[in-house]
């Protein structure tokens, strides 16, 4: 593969050079500070109403009918949040032109993805009414079902009782979406459109000094913006392990052990996927075989790696009455981490299993792409790189990596008595 970076002045593209793919993919990403918690559920809003209609295609079937006539390109958008940064992204796949007959279908392609962006379906600097009130449904419909799950209702509670205030806290709530009009999320539009870095990635088969060129007379943003991004949360520590026990109709408790990490240097942040591999990577993991395999505690068991938050959860379906042996057993696995004891067959195992999904992701066009994208904002090594450093990590890195994970709170979503 080869990658290389075009600097535009407002906006830099970024390419992947591959022969792997018969498809080729656009992205195109927004990214900034997080300055108004609100932001958050604008975002949710704002991705879901611009993949449905704009101005060419004012209805969602105009829509499909073209993308159908550009060979099943898809268009599609998402958005995230990278610690206290947003990043929203804009992107099209499509078949590479080289298998299409049609000689202007790269240029076809760039317009229609640049008009999805650029060409909201606005009137009077508000979103269209229709496309905007159902996916405002559909939303407040997906709030109301969070419920039903307990395993993703027992993360965001655990977040809530860990630190309200803290933006890794924040779920999208009903009362956040009602809020949302047609012209508030046109706003945001334009806020983000105005004010956000950024980055175009291209990856496929293609003669990419073109492709630059065609985009290049596509866009033109006027304001230069290479303000610094605040990836990383610091999360409050406690002193002491603070517990949380709420109750609901559920067959079963859900707990959230949570952790602070400290400050990991690029090394560290590799050998913290050795240490969720180890602890909780599957039915041979440490913690799995002390609480499922050797004492027939749990249901399900499962880590959470939230790096941008420099948060660790440890997630644990079991019955409520074993509590207090869950709890003991998983502080006695962490502190045979911290101390070293793992075993080869152990390390071995993890390594192995890290090094074959980095080998999965080289197969993957989206995977590629977004390992380049973090490997620009965050510095972490290139798939191609990944494999060797993972090999070079030690059991003494892991042990070490473990020093660096302290406990914050304990969280149980328990079993209602009826």
């Amino acid at each position: 593969m080869q990658y290389k970076k075009y600097d535009c002045d407002t906006y830099n593209i970024y390419t992947i050079k591959t022969d792997k793919f018969k498809s080729c993919i656009i992205s195109t990403f927004f990214r900034d500070n997080i300055n108004d918690r609100k932001l958050i559920t604008d975002l949710a809003m704002l991705m879901k109403v611009m993949t449905q209609t704009n101005k060419s295609y004012s209805k969602h079937r105009d829509l499909i009918i073209r993308v159908e006539e550009l060979y099943g390109a898809n268009f599609f958008a998402s958005n995230d949040r990278l610690g206290n940064s947003y990043g929203i992204e804009f992107g099209v796949e499509f078949i590479n032109p080289f298998y299409v007959t049609e000689k202007n279908y790269l240029d076809e392609i760039i317009d229609f993805n640049y008009d999805m962006i650029f060409n909201p379906n606005v009137t009077n600097d508000e979103f269209d009414l229709k496309s905007f009130n159902i996916e405002k449904e559909k939303m407040l419909v997906s709030l109301e079902r969070l419920h039903e799950n307990p395993f993703k209702y027992a993360i965001k509670r655990a977040f809530k009782n860990m630190d309200s205030d803290s933006i890794s806290s924040f779920y999208i709530e009903k009362e956040n979406v009602e809020q949302v009009t047609p012209s508030s999320l046109y706003k945001t539009y334009k806020e983000i459109i105005n004010n956000s870095i950024c980055d175009i990635y291209v990856i496929g088969d293609m003669d990419m000094d073109e492709v630059v060129s065609k985009i290049k007379n596509k866009i033109n943003l006027k304001m230069i913006k290479n303000h610094d991004l605040d990836l990383y949360v610091h999360n409050k520590k406690s002193k002491k392990v603070r517990k949380f026990k709420e109750y609901d109709e559920y067959m079963q408790a859900n707990l959230i052990y949570g952790f602070n990490i400290d400050e990991l240097n690029q090394k560290e942040k590799i050998a913290i996927r050795l240490f969720n591999e180890i602890a909780c990577g599957g039915m041979n993991s440490k913690l799995y075989k002390k609480l499922r395999v050797e004492n027939s505690l749990c249901y399900g068991l499962s880590p959470m790696y939230f790096k941008y938050d420099n948060l660790i959860f440890l997630h644990v379906s079991f019955d409520e009455v074993n509590y207090d042996k869950v709890v003991k057993l998983i502080n006695e696995g962490l502190k045979e981490m911290k101390s070293g004891k793992i075993t080869d067959e152990e390390f071995d195992r993890a390594k192995k299993s890290l090094q074959f999904s980095v080998k999965l992701s080289n197969d993957s066009i989206d995977s590629i792409l977004s390992n380049y994208v973090i490997h620009n904002l965050a510095g972490i090594p290139l798939l191609e790189e990944y494999e060797n450093e993972i090999a070079k990590i030690t059991i003494e890195d892991v042990a070490n990596v473990a020093k660096k994970i302290t406990p914050n709170f304990i969280y149980l979503l328990g079993k209602e008595e009826k």
